[in-house]
């Protein structure tokens, strides 16, 4: 255990070494979700905005953080591809520690995203959350599934020409399902509704998808 805790721990440091010092994936996730919320804040902020719509704007936030996702985490494996460094980490890691080390990666990177991107999503639309605890869990359960599905599809399109256009058409069906479900608990929490089954199912999904993905990524990353 301790030998797994410790490479998996050497991947998440490595990742982290490298971005920053290129700042590649930080840099295009918050300049994509930032640039993305001060137009939605433009146009549909509050001064635009009626009262029955304020309730909805966790969709748009969610949007917003889905398409930077996708914008930033394809690097995961793509950057391994480019350098040359994949063969060696086929040999130096085991799949599931390099599988988890990588999820840890991305799952630090969405929470960066999340705690900079949704205090200015609040501010600037001026939406009141009625259950900031409830709220807080959904993006959290919200960026796990992210993190681990985009993990998975990384490691699928890595070595595609067009990896751009084939991880968008791979992830929208992996991860819609999580989508709509952390769009109702956001929603539940921000109007102050009676709690629904739809956060503890977005748990139930992550689970789900952690469990496929460490099953499927020896297959994927030693074909």
């Amino acid at each position: 255990m301790m030998s797994w805790l410790g490479e998996t721990w050497a991947i998440l440091s490595k990742e982290w070494r490298c971005e920053l010092r290129s700042r590649y994936a930080l840099s295009t996730v918050l300049l994509f979700a930032i640039t993305t919320l001060i137009a939605v804040s433009i146009s549909v902020g509050p001064a635009g905005a009626t009262p029955e719509q304020r309730p909805l704007m966790p969709v748009l936030l969610w949007l917003i953080l889905l398409f930077a996702a996708t914008a930033g985490l394809p690097r995961t494996f793509v950057h391994e591809e480019e350098t040359h460094t994949a063969d060696p980490l086929r040999l130096a890691a085991r799949p599931s520690c390099l599988f988890c080390g990588k999820t840890l990666y991305n799952l630090t990177l969405l929470l960066v995203l999340e705690a900079v991107v949704t205090p200015l999503f609040l501010v600037l639309l001026q939406v009141e959350v009625a259950d900031l605890w409830s709220f807080a869990i959904a993006l959290l359960v919200g960026g796990v599934g992210l993190a681990v599905g985009s993990t998975l599809i990384a490691a699928m399109v890595a070595q595609a020409r067009a990896r751009g256009p084939l991880f968008a058409v791979l992830a929208f069906p992996i991860l819609l399902p999580l989508l709509k479900l952390v769009i109702d608990a956001s929603f539940v929490a921000v109007a102050g509704e009676a709690q629904s089954p739809a956060l503890g199912l977005a748990v139930l999904y992550d689970s789900m998808v952690t469990v496929a993905s460490l099953m499927l990524f020896p297959v994927v990353w030693n074909p």
